[in-house]
């Protein structure tokens, strides 16, 4: 792949599915600096891959199974080296805060109580319901995280059984 067309495939990611990548390290990472390097630990994983994109699924979905890959990893290694109660008690303040008008706060609020749903959930189980909020189908799903479409839809299912669980409690 010439330099010129790296580029620009890079900058149609950047441009079409940028915000797409922060929310789904903000579904990995509540501390805004965690999250911050993980974005850039995978928009460098992207560069780094692109010469190698073939064309073989979607830009999107290539894009998705490249920040998969490298989230997962985040997540072993932080899972690996657990967090200081100070680390916790920061991220908590900054899932809690939201705007003053009242329905602007019971929004922000079931969004955080959902955030914090879904990080209680296992890293997979994680990773797939992500994706779906992102509207991603359940066949680029399956080709991103190495599951049957079937699985995926089985899972999103029981994922969506289980947040309303934990939401409702």
């Amino acid at each position: 792949m010439d330099d010129t067309r790296h580029k620009a495939l890079f900058q149609e990611l950047l441009d079409h599915h940028g915000a797409a990548l922060r929310r789904l390290c903000g579904g990995y990472e509540r501390d805004e600096a965690a999250r911050h390097d993980l974005e850039q630990e995978i928009l460098l994983n992207l560069w780094r891959a692109l010469p190698r994109y073939r064309g073989d699924a979607s830009l999107r979905t290539w894009m998705y199974r490249v920040a998969h890959n490298v989230a997962s990893r985040h997540i072993h290694r932080a899972v690996r080296t657990p967090k200081t109660s100070a680390d916790e008690r920061r991220a908590e303040r900054q899932v809690s805060s939201a705007p003053s008008p009242d329905e602007a706060v019971a929004q922000a609020d079931a969004r955080a109580r959902l955030r914090t749903c879904i990080n209680e959930l296992r890293p997979l189980d994680r990773q797939i319901i992500l994706l779906f909020l992102e509207d991603v189908s359940q066949g680029e799903i399956g080709e991103i995280t190495g599951l049957s479409q079937a699985n995926v839809s089985t899972r999103v299912h029981r994922i969506k059984g289980e947040l309303t669980k934990m939401m409702n409690r």
